[in-house]
């Protein structure tokens, strides 16, 4: 999990990525935060998941996080 939202916050095209973990991941995120200072990190329960939510300290793409990258460009 962490090596994944690793290249997440190196590519990413937005200054918001969240995503839903099994709680045995939630230390593997925090873990990777430390590569990523630039990124700030909030953790909500949800059940039996955790929504993790990483946050740009500084914003890139203000004001274009309500349309989310999926990778499907034109």
């Amino acid at each position: 999990m962490g090596l994944e939202v690793g290249w997440y916050l190196r590519f990413a095209r937005t200054d918001r990525v969240e995503a839903l973990v099994a709680p045995k991941g939630v230390a593997q995120v925090r873990h990777e935060m430390h590569s990523h200072p630039d990124w700030t990190l909030e953790i909500e329960e949800r059940g039996d998941h955790a929504l993790t939510r990483m946050t740009r300290v500084k914003p890139v793409y203000s004001g274009q996080d309500e349309t989310a990258d999926t990778g499907n460009e034109s």
